[in-house]
């Protein structure tokens, strides 16, 4: 019995050292949900559009569309540009879209969708970019 515990023991100490070894950008910033450092670096592969609407126009615009569609906006930063996005249909609850505002001029705004997930971003784009052009 002492035997198996000590293994046990030894194992997850093992375990956890080489955790804190691994390199990475994970951290409890990540794990929470907070980090949105890999969708902002996802916003190469994303999807574009410009918008002829002013930017805080268009910011409220999409905040909108989240709500008509039962989506949620788990964070968001006017200020900062962006909006944390999920609940997207046919998606794990957790699988997040990042959509980042850019202001062009006094009426026009650049709106950047992006995701880890392909699939979730083609439904993003359906949904967001799809309402702004009614």
């Amino acid at each position: 019995m002492k035997k198996t515990a000590y293994a046990l023991i030894s194992f997850s100490l093992l375990a956890f050292l080489a955790c804190g070894c691994a390199s990475g950008s994970f951290n409890l910033r990540s794990l929470a949900g907070i980090n949105i450092a890999d969708l902002e670096k996802a916003r190469d592969k994303g999807k574009i559009k410009t918008v002829s609407l002013p930017y805080d126009t268009a910011f409220d615009k999409v905040l909108e569309i989240l709500e008509k569609n039962k989506l949620t906006a788990f964070r968001k930063n006017r200020r900062k540009g962006y909006i944390i996005a999920i609940g997207f249909p046919k998606q794990e609850t957790t699988t997040r879209v990042g959509i980042f505002f850019a202001r062009l001029d006094d009426k026009n705004t650049e709106i950047t969708l992006s995701s880890l997930s392909s699939t979730c971003l083609s439904k993003a784009e359906n949904i967001i970019f799809g309402e702004l052009e009614k």
